[in-house]
């Protein structure tokens, strides 16, 4: 039975077919994995004019509710609320307009007809008594219903409400409700009764360092955003003049000489207002960071928003790197938690410096959306001395049998007998990099395919935006590092289905073939005929709205980092 407070009927969708609703099962499983504990709701859009409810309530909630109004909740029904909230800040109470369904169970699932489209929904499940009271047991996230897509937009007005609807906080899309319901299922209490005191420790020494001073102000503003998790941040960052100025100095010694300074200056608050742990940002802050851990005897945790292997491969100062990365080492050694914000780089982490890997966890980079304005792609072919008017492929990594260097350039030669306009970069080195290029020359390509050695990350990152699209033609299984740096900078990517990568998706974001000449030849022939901008756009909004979470949802995820590496320093005391 529905009550339903809308002039226009509800229309009467037809049901995806069994495969699909398979499918849709299992994203809402991967998209929603909240903990049974925990009494919760779920809103999804799983296409134009059809939703999917599901809920979990505890009994428990049910009698604390009626301890609450001193009765059985007699002549209530239990009801899911679907609420119109397009373009407000939902308060319980100032919806546009709503409708009711029969829950039937306090835990269940429901198809949703939806009436109108490009408004923002919201759901609760409650009691509706008959005098028209409603007291709500849990609500969802706020999501945006599309006129032409299923699903992956979600409101900027969002809410994620917590149990008892004591905590109300704004999300951007459902990857936040998961970090907050983390919150709820793994903590006792969602804040500390203390304000948690952490040393933040970021110095810029001169561009060598990579970031820069483009930190900076997202530290300030992540500091600003954990005070609604009782986290109180301390920030010793100022890099003092004594040691910068000096010109004869290596950086590592100024790093040095800058570490000295900030140690001295946390040492001293410190003293005065004693400090819980101590978070370190990137390489040079670790000899700070290493001192407060020796000499204080606090908790130390390590960003590295990337690592010096990845900055500098192939770059030049190889002692200065060796000294970098050494540091790197020690302070992953010395950290209670190391936090990367890309699966490649933990890779790199567990890998080059045995970090195990439970000790690496990954948090959203709260650099992603402060990116400076997009290369030109023509500009870059340019500067490359490539043809702006042809297209160009990416090969990056060990040119070796096992990564199918060799595949690619048979592709290559047959392809190039059909059309001369193709140019082909291998970025890196390998056993079969001097075969490549010797056949490379014979077959007539040898200004056309350009062998480039180990390339730095910045090189790289010209690189990946003067290609039209990268190719992974795998015999074995690869990291899929190069696949996602390609589809974030919106490059299709052509691979095969022995490489296991699975962040591709078949004639969405790019082609899987098999690894042979003759498939390969197809996929190119395929991104050259169609290089798949559409989707890619598609690909790339989709992505963007689902998979990036907002920076009060990475405050959050740090804050249950902190609490996890003191929770395991105390139980290593108590040992």
């Amino acid at each position: 039975m529905m009550t339903t407070h809308s002039s226009e009927a509800a229309p009467s969708p037809s049901l995806p077919e069994q495969p699909r609703l398979r499918e849709i099962c299992w994203e809402i499983g991967q998209r929603f994995p909240v903990p049974f504990a925990n009494d919760h709701m779920v809103l999804a859009a799983v296409k134009p004019r059809l939703g999917y409810l599901y809920w979990n309530i505890q009994e428990s909630s049910v009698e604390e509710l009626k301890r609450a109004l001193g009765h059985d909740l007699h002549g209530s029904a239990l009801v899911v609320r679907v609420y119109d909230v397009t373009d407000i800040l939902f308060d319980g109470f100032n919806a546009h307009g709503f409708f009711d369904l029969d829950a039937g169970a306090l835990c269940g699932s429901t198809y949703l007809p939806i009436h109108q489209l490009e408004r923002d929904l919201m759901a609760e499940i409650g009691f509706r008594f008959p005098d028209g009271a409603f007291r709500a047991l849990a609500r969802s996230s706020s999501v945006y219903i599309d006129r032409d897509h299923p699903s992956g937009r979600f409101h900027l007005g969002g809410l994620y409400v917590g149990r008892d609807f004591q905590r109300t906080l704004a999300i951007e899309n459902v990857m936040d409700a998961v970090v907050f319901e983390r919150l709820n299922f793994e903590l006792d209490s969602y804040v500390r009764e203390e304000p948690l005191m952490v040393a933040v420790v970021h110095t810029t020494l001169d561009d060598a360092t990579g970031l820069g001073g483009r930190l900076d102000p997202a530290l300030d503003e992540l500091a600003d955003r954990s005070r609604k998790f009782h986290v109180d941040v301390q920030r010793f960052g100022a890099p003092p003049a004594a040691g910068i100025q000096d010109g004869s100095a290596s950086l590592t010694q100024r790093a040095r000489t800058v570490g000295d300074a900030l140690f001295a200056e946390l040492e001293a608050y410190h003293r005065t207002r004693p400090l819980d742990l101590v978070h370190c940002h990137d390489w040079h802050s670790v000899p700070a960071g290493l001192k407060a851990t020796q000499k204080l005897g606090l908790p130390l945790i390590v960003s590295l928003h990337s690592t010096e292997y990845e900055r500098s491969r192939g770059g030049e100062m190889q002692e200065e790197i060796e000294t970098i990365c050494g540091w790197e080492k020690s302070a992953i050694e010395a950290a209670g938690l190391v936090i990367v914000p890309h699966s490649s780089t933990r890779q790199q982490v567990i890998s080059l410096y045995g970090a195990p890997q439970e000790q690496v966890l990954i948090i959203p980079d709260i650099l992603e959306e402060q990116r400076a304005a997009p290369l030109d792609p023509a500009q870059q072919k340019r500067n490359l001395d490539l043809n702006p008017g042809w297209p160009v492929l990416l090969f990056s990594g060990e040119i070796s049998h096992a990564a199918g260097a060799d595949l690619l350039l048979d592709a290559l030669i047959s392809v190039s007998r059909e059309r001369g306009d193709v140019q082909c970069l291998f970025a890196g080195e390998g056993p079969l990099k001097g075969e490549l290029q010797g056949r490379a020359w014979h077959a007539g390509l040898g200004e056309r395919c350009r062998f480039l050695g180990d390339v730095s990350a910045d090189t790289f990152e010209h690189i990946l935006v003067a290609c039209d699209f990268a190719v992974i033609p795998a015999r074995t299984w690869q990291d899929e590092g190069l696949a996602q740096l390609a589809v974030s900078h919106g490059k299709p990517v052509l691979t095969t289905h022995q490489s296991h990568i699975h962040c591709i998706e078949h004639g969405q974001n790019g082609l899987i073939t098999y690894d042979n000449p003759g498939s390969i030849i197809w996929g190119i022939k395929e991104l050259l005929a169609n290089p798949l901008h559409g989707n890619m756009i598609r690909s790339l909004a989709k992505q963007r709205a689902s998979h990036t979470q907002s920076l009060e949802s990475i405050a959050a995820e740090h804050y249950l980092a902190y609490e996890k590496v003191l929770a395991g320093t105390e139980e290593a005391d108590r040992g």
